[in-house]
């Protein structure tokens, strides 16, 4: 089978068996906090935009026994209409953008 990149079979173009590769990896992100600590405004593609909306919120605390996970989550609407997905990483204090 062409293409096939089980064992024994071929890999195609990329001759690469088995290597995995993370999707929707978060990308960090220029993020101005509003006083109450929810994103106010933030930098995409070099463009500021402002958060029109925060429709979702939720946070995440897991692992702790190896290494923490601490973030913080905001479902936003952007000025012009955009929908994103922001997170707080609380742990590094840093703040990520998840592409959906």
């Amino acid at each position: 089978m062409a293409g096939y990149g089980g064992p024994g079979g071929r890999t195609g173009r990329a001759g690469r068996v088995g290597r995995l590769r993370p999707l929707n990896r978060p990308k960090p992100v220029h993020v101005v906090p509003s006083d109450g600590g929810s994103p106010a405004r933030l930098r995409v593609k070099g463009r500021v935009r402002r958060v029109e909306s925060i429709l979702e919120t939720w946070r995440i605390d897991d692992e702790w026994w190896r290494e923490p996970i601490s973030r913080e989550y905001f479902s936003i609407l952007v000025e012009g209409g955009g929908h994103l997905t922001v997170y707080r990483d609380l742990v590094e204090g840093r703040w990520y953008l998840q592409p959906d």
